[in-house]
């Protein structure tokens, strides 16, 4: 014997809610997205880190890098959605490549070194000379070619004093040799170095300053 229609109708709404409990059980949670500077931003937008430098930081999808290395003080990057070698870098560095202090030959010296693992030929840079923290800098902008895999990076690098030393930032874009490179993340970069600030005298200047 059938059970009448009426019987079967009434379960319906308790089956499938036991259905949606049990979608909900096995759906993973959200992923939360935690903001490593989170703690460190100030009231003005501004980043303080580390008690000794405070900036800007370039907005999402640009991610701090985890340095393990001393290339650079403070780093992040950007990928694409066009996959590798699509992706931006920008950073801070207290120890560029070189050791002259003069902004023309530190930059020759800097060239030498940099990215010297990626197997990139530099074109000769365009300098050009600007104001950093007040005073004299230089900027060098050049493209590297990397001819085995056909890659090609667009470097802007901006030298700059802290104190008596020479410190410098640097960006750079990778691309395919086809592909055309994103000024927006090039903007980022200025907008970052121009926040850029010290908030205490660095290690060498406290270590040369004289005792009265």
């Amino acid at each position: 014997m059938k059970p009448a229609p009426t019987s079967r109708f009434t379960f319906r709404p308790l089956i499938a809610a036991c259905a949606a409990l049990l979608f909900a059980a096995c759906t993973p949670a959200a992923t939360v997205v935690t903001d490593p500077l989170a703690g460190l931003r100030q009231a003005d937008g501004t980043v303080v880190w580390q008690q000794e430098y405070s900036f800007v930081p370039p907005p999402a999808p640009w991610q701090l890098i985890d340095l393990d290395e001393d290339d650079y003080s403070i780093a992040f990057m950007k990928l694409c959605s066009d996959g590798y070698p699509c992706q931006s870098t920008l950073a801070y560095a207290e120890e560029p490549f070189g050791y002259s202090l003069d902004f023309e030959e530190r930059q020759g010296e800097f060239f030498k070194r940099f990215l010297w693992a990626s197997r990139v030929t530099f074109a000769a840079p365009e300098l050009r000379k600007v104001k950093v923290f007040g005073q004299d800098g230089l900027e060098a902008i050049t493209v590297g070619v990397e001819p085995v895999l056909r890659h090609k990076v667009r470097c802007k690098i901006i030298f700059a004093r802290r104190g008596e030393r020479v410190v410098a930032f640097y960006y750079t874009q990778w691309r395919s040799e086809d592909k055309s490179f994103d000024t927006a993340d090039e903007a980022d970069f200025d907008r970052l170095a121009k926040s850029f600030g010290f908030l205490q005298p660095s290690f060498y200047e406290r270590l040369f300053t004289k005792s009265p």
